[in-house]
């Protein structure tokens, strides 16, 4: 009896004893270490959901601390909202830390529209207060309004680079129309969006302001991420469109073709454009009527460039490169082919063209380049002082299967620029194209691929 008093005695005293760890202390110089002193977030487009931001909040002490209030400075009327250890709460009292734990906040903004052309700064803190301290934690975020455009068609507009024109849905230009779109314009596209052109487009930056065409999350991962937005699509009947100096990704498709009629005179004309980071193909035509001249297409899943059941296609200092990609391609990612399968033993064929000149086809494939004839149409093939990946050889170009033969300053990091020893310099033909992507000056001796090297004397 005696020894059972006595074990009973025992864990009465333990129990009224805590550990050091769960004890709260009020000493003011006890600290607590944030893991960041400001939480950052990129532009945001007004009125919709940034990512999530980690927060963490160590006590190093022996003891816990309690801390009286964790709360937005502005409260209610705050863009930003947070999670504090799994509470979705605006401001929390008396949330102790353990001695040697951490607690963890989330944060979030969505910025509210201001009506206002050029970003705008969006503050606010989180206040931290225990045992007479306080420490703040900066928010920051830059907001962004657009001219948002749901399912809608358009006819005869302009758009200009004053506020971004965000496509949510559907955009169609419709038959006889034409949307013009004036250098320096950003368009985002929310998920899945596409943009249809029946009419004319007409897309022209200059060297100094490209227009941008793009997904419209750009904070964190989604900066970089192929298949987020459909892709703009050319319809049949749809004649005269231009796209220059423009950047275009993180798509499906760049630019979709399917103009067949009657000429060869090019429907769309791509000059100084980069397409890159598209999950499906850089540019994708049918039956069509295309002039690409000083443009870059890289990082995309089935095709670079990819013209089937025939049409007239004229490339002209291009750069196509999967080298590196994202996507595991063992196939040609430039295709063109005099037909297409349209059904069960049934092909679309038509004839087709390709003039290729100065032209770069590089990537991962043994061959990146096939034509393929099956169809049993009019073939007409002019390819000359282009640099292809293959191990056969192909007349008046130049072929390797070397690593980097090209001369890319740094194609790992999207550099698709010529190094000073790149076998491209002064290998092309003169084709009259006296700028290259950038704008930069061709000199005499013309540079194989998109980009002139021009040493510095």
């Amino acid at each position: 009896m005696r020894s059972f008093l006595l074990i009973l005695l025992s864990m009465l005293i333990w129990a009224g004893c805590s550990p050091d760890e769960e004890s709260v202390s009020f000493d003011p110089g006890l600290t607590l270490v944030f893991s960041n002193d400001s939480v950052s977030f990129d532009t945001l487009l007004s009125e919709r959901r940034s990512s999530t931001r980690r927060l963490t909040i160590y006590n190093p002490n022996e003891q816990a601390i309690q801390l009286s209030e964790i709360t937005l400075g502005k409260r209610s009327t705050s863009d930003y909202q947070v999670i504090i250890n799994g509470r979705r709460e605006n401001r929390l009292l008396n949330e102790k830390i353990l001695g040697g734990d951490s607690i963890m906040i989330l944060v979030e903004v969505k910025v509210k529209e201001r009506g206002e052309d050029l970003p705008y700064l969006v503050k606010d803190s989180i206040i931290f207060r225990w045992n007479t301290n306080e420490e703040h934690v900066k928010l920051i975020a830059y907001g962004q309004d657009g001219n948002t455009i749901g399912n809608e068609s358009i006819c005869n507009e302009t758009w200009t680079k004053s506020r971004p024109y965000i496509i949510s849905d559907t955009l169609l230009v419709s038959s006889g129309c034409q949307l013009t779109i004036q250098e320096g314009t950003k368009i985002y596209f929310e998920n899945d969006a596409i943009m249809f052109v029946q009419g004319t487009l007409k897309a022209i930056g200059d060297s100094a302001n490209h227009i941008i065409f793009r997904n419209a999350r750009f904070d964190g991962i989604y900066d970089q991420v192929p298949g987020q937005w459909n892709g703009i699509y050319f319809l049949e009947g749809s004649v005269d469109n231009e796209v220059a100096f423009a950047d275009i990704f993180n798509g499906q498709v760049g630019l979709r073709v399917g103009t067949p009629d009657d000429d060869d005179r090019p429907d769309v004309v791509v000059s100084n454009t980069e397409i890159y980071n598209m999950s499906l193909a850089g540019m994708l035509a049918f039956t069509s009527d295309i002039e690409v001249t000083n443009t870059l297409i890289y990082n995309c899943g089935n095709y670079i460039f990819g013209g089937f059941a025939g049409g007239n296609y004229s490339l002209t200092h291009c750069t196509f490169s999967n080298e590196p990609a994202l996507f595991v391609q063992d196939q040609p990612t430039v295709q063109f082919s005099d037909n297409i399968v349209i059904g069960e033993n049934e092909l679309l064929t038509a004839d087709l063209s390709v003039e290729m000149t100065n032209c770069i086809v590089w990537g991962t494939a043994d061959e990146e380049l096939l034509i393929n004839n099956g169809g049993g149409a009019n073939i007409s093939l002019s390819l000359i002082s282009n640099i292809i990946r293959s191990g056969q050889e192909i007349t008046n170009n130049f072929t390797s299967q070397e690593f980097n033969f090209p001369g890319f300053v740094d194609a790992f990091s999207n550099d698709y620029q010529l190094d000073t020893l790149a076998f491209a310099k002064d290998k092309g033909a003169e084709k009259g194209v006296l700028i290259d992507l950038p704008g930069n000056d061709r000199d005499e001796n013309p540079d194989i691929g998109a980009f002139e090297r021009i040493e510095k004397q």
